[in-house]
């Protein structure tokens, strides 16, 4: 026993720092992953699970919405990229449209996605109220955007 002592103390050490160094950056990754980014004025979005590969224990929900996208996969596409770009994985949970308007301080969650399915409004608002404390957030169910 004292023989791998010996060998091991000295290596012991910095092999356990190189470990939690790997193990604390996709760490500090998903704790710096902005929860929501919602564009003023009406936007589809959609809400999804950020969180470390394989390890689906730690994921977070986030929400995005984009004005400018034709479809909630456009929405998903972005945000798979942010993530990526941050060394994490991203598994979509649904979609929906979104109003913002930050003048009346008033958000508005409703409606569905087609390829998504329909984001769980009361949780995206959920979300969204201890970012966006100054603002009314109304979740409606509903169908899809006529």
């Amino acid at each position: 026993m004292e023989f791998a002592g010996k060998f091991l103390k000295p290596v012991w050490r910095p092999m356990m720092q190189a470990a939690r160094l790997y193990c604390e950056k996709p760490m500090r990754s998903l704790v710096a992953f902005p929860v929501a980014k919602v564009e003023s004025g009406k936007s589809k979005y959609m809400m999804a699970h950020v969180y470390i590969h394989g390890e689906m224990g730690s994921a977070k929900q986030v929400i995005r919405s984009l004005s400018k996208a034709k479809y909630h996969l456009d929405v998903y596409d972005e945000l798979k990229k942010e993530a990526e770009s941050m060394g994490l994985c991203t598994q979509g949970l649904g979609g929906g449209y979104l109003v913002h308007d930050k003048e009346k301080k008033y958000i508005k969650l409703y409606g569905r996605s087609q390829a998504l399915g329909k984001a769980d409004h009361e949780a995206a608002r959920e979300i969204l109220q201890p970012i966006y404390t100054d603002h009314k957030i109304d979740a409606e169910s509903g169908g899809m955007e006529p």
